[in-house]
């Protein structure tokens, strides 16, 4: 691995924010929307419930399970070759949600901005600037997360602000849109929503102490939720339900409805170079951390050289849907109710299992 330097508490907060925090601009709303209508903004709220109790009791075991990273953990609570069963699970979760996530992105930049690009170019291009991003390093990426995170706020802050007059508040009723019952399950189905939680345990270690990685990450964590839940519930009232379910892309489209008067308009513009600036940094993080998850699983201490071949299979895989809707709503859909129950299981079963070896005495 790359500096031998550590990361701090804001460093660790920036990168949690910009890798799960995101998903309030991708085209999440749209795949929720299509069975919660419009209830869909609580259902990470119910997501979040799901996954983060476990996610402290990871940390927990984190804490107790000194100077480990993940998969070292797991190795130490359940043996060798089972921890890298469950190591190796967690590494095909990552990669292949960066894989269908890129795709998502891709689309985005092809359908607004370059409608007649080919869409293997923009993919070379983008991934291409993601590796050379990752090659820094985790102090890097670190830094200039915590850099720009301020600008991507700020940006992100006005968009809800010049929203408020779109707003129309009736259009959140009923709150529970298709039926309370749909709403909780399909909370649970995309618990994994957050999974890229549990991949930044891989980074245990980089912080001077463990308490700085827990408050770093723990206080992104609740911010981000506060964050997404806010958007989609701009999306509902600005938007409607049937609107967000046909809505590819809810945040650009919010965007376009946005000026800052009268001669100040199509500033659509301004919010993609910041939303731009976000996604490559999300996706140098996610890139980075499952290359480093692949790296412990067979004792690669020197893991860098491995960025390229992902990068290069992360293209060529992303390449296979037939188009954003397969991507999007079959195989990421998919991808999300498998991943849910074994990241929601996982943090109880390795507790368990520590308890009845005597380890947490």
């Amino acid at each position: 691995m790359q500096n031998n330097g550590y990361l701090r508490i804001k460093e660790i907060a920036a990168m949690t924010l910009l890798l799960v925090g995101i998903k309030l601009s991708d085209s999440t709303p749209s795949l929720l929307a299509q069975e919660a209508q419009n209830g869909f903004w609580l259902i990470p709220l119910l997501s979040f419930i799901c996954m983060f109790p476990g996610f402290l009791i990871m940390l927990y075991l984190l804490k107790k399970y000194r100077d480990k990273n993940l998969v070292e953990l797991m190795e130490a609570i359940t043996g060798k070759w089972i921890g890298k069963i469950l190591g190796l699970f967690i590494f095909l979760f990552a990669f292949f949600t960066i894989t269908l996530d890129s795709r998502n992105y891709i689309e985005q930049i092809k359908l607004l901005y370059f409608p007649k690009s080919p869409t293997i170019v923009i993919f070379f291009i983008f991934i291409g600037i993601v590796f050379f991003g990752a090659k820094k390093g985790i102090e890097v990426i670190g830094e200039t997360s915590w850099i720009f995170l301020t600008v991507i706020k700020i940006s992100a802050s006005l968009v809800i602000l010049l929203s408020l007059g779109e707003i129309v508040m009736q259009r959140v009723f009923p709150i529970f849109g298709s039926g309370l019952f749909n709403i909780v399950t399909e909370g649970v189905k995309k618990a994994s929503l957050f999974a890229e939680l549990f991949f930044l345990l891989i980074a245990y270690k980089v912080t001077k102490s463990s308490s700085m990685f827990s408050k770093g990450i723990i206080i992104a964590s609740i911010i981000t939720i506060f964050e997404i839940t806010l958007f989609y519930f701009v999306y509902i009232t600005v938007f409607d339900y049937n609107s967000i379910g046909k809505i590819a892309f809810p945040f650009h489209d919010l965007t376009q409805f946005l000026n800052f008067g009268r001669f100040f308009t199509n500033i659509e513009t301004l919010f993609m170079v910041f939303w731009l600036f976000a996604a490559f940094l999300k996706f140098i993080i996610f890139i980075y951390l499952a290359t480093w998850i692949f790296g412990e699983l067979f004792a690669i201490r020197n893991f860098e050289p491995l960025l390229l071949p992902f990068s290069f299979l992360v293209i060529m895989l992303g390449l296979l849907p037939f188009n954003a809707v397969i991507n999007e709503l079959i195989l990421r859909e998919t991808l999300l109710t498998i991943m849910s129950p074994f990241f929601i299981v996982l943090p109880y079963l390795l507790w368990g299992i520590a308890w009845g070896k005597g380890d947490l005495k």
